[in-house]
């Protein structure tokens, strides 16, 4: 078995390095040929891979978060229409929800994992936003969701305290929107404040934002908050760690193969925890595209 190991220095505040080192050492303790390559640059991962997937390997493995396995997938499907290795994801730090689906939560059950050499094969989505391509294997967000991500970047000294910081100042200028929706040739219009498009059940690590989604059953779960109150939204964000914001008269949900947002004014997106792109945009699902080690 030989593996190629792609890794974010920076993942989990700067703890890539020590985990692909310590992960390197478990491979090679079992015999398991393993060259590495450290991401550089914002993207350096994602060109990494698209030079590589093609290569003598028996698998790509991702050190890193979700924003890495990102940039690591999207190397790896461009100009190709089928990926010829599997991907293995070693997690680092405090998400990696995509990892936390495949009954990963350290980076030793990583490692057990992908030396077993079992191989499943899961779903991506796809996302076409104006001029860019792009995909997906967690979650896709805009409005409410993507503004606070957004804002919360500007507050990255703070740590884990952004997010909430990002919270009340987007909370304190919340207003809906008029959205126009396609879901599988169905339309739809609503008075939303934001929309997730779920491949997995859980975002930023513990929300369990879409807990019937299944990463391999072909289809996306979307979940819309509709108009809403501002204290209402803020007593329905904890609702989100055990999936009971399904429960409220303002939450709406799909399964979907294929759908189009449009609303009434362009919304930043959020893929995987990453900032890219802006509505309005075309979804939809890519079954069983990928094999990852499982």
């Amino acid at each position: 078995m030989k593996l190629l190991m792609l890794v974010n220095p920076l993942a989990g505040r700067k703890q890539g390095e020590q985990v692909a080192q310590q992960s390197l050492d478990l491979f090679r303790q079992r015999g398991i040929k393993v060259e590495h390559q450290l991401s550089e640059y914002a993207g350096h991962l994602t060109e990494l891979a698209e030079r590589q997937v093609s290569g003598d390997w028996d698998g790509i493995v991702v050190v890193g978060g979700d924003g890495s396995l990102f940039e690591v997938i999207n190397g790896m499907m461009r100009g190709n229409e089928q990926l010829p290795i599997p991907l293995g994801v070693i997690p680092v730090g405090t998400g990696n929800s995509f990892s936390r689906d495949l009954a990963i939560q350290n980076p030793e059950q990583a490692v057990e994992k992908i030396i077993g050499n079992r191989t499943r094969r899961v779903d991506l989505g796809m996302c076409q936003c104006e001029d860019q391509l792009f995909y997906f294997i967690n979650i896709l967000g805009f409005g409410f969701v993507s503004d606070v991500a957004q804002k919360a970047s500007y507050y990255k000294r703070w740590g884990s305290l952004s997010y909430v910081i990002g919270v009340f100042i987007i909370t304190a200028e919340l207003e809906s929107y008029h959205l126009e929706f396609e879901i599988d040739g169905q339309t739809f219009q609503r008075d939303n404040i934001f929309v997730e498009i779920s491949n997995s059940t859980k975002t930023g690590g513990d929300m369990l934002m879409a807990p019937q989604a299944k990463i391999d059953d072909g289809y996306l779960d979307v979940v819309l908050l509709n108009k809403i109150s501002r204290l209402g939204l803020l007593s329905a964000l904890p609702k989100i760690f055990k999936g009971t914001h399904l429960q409220m008269k303002q939450v709406e949900t799909f399964k979907a193969q294929k759908m189009v947002f449009r609303p009434e004014s362009a919304k930043v997106l959020t893929p995987d925890g990453e900032i890219i792109g802006k509505t309005p945009i075309s979804v939809a699902v890519l079954p069983g595209k990928i094999r990852v080690f499982d």
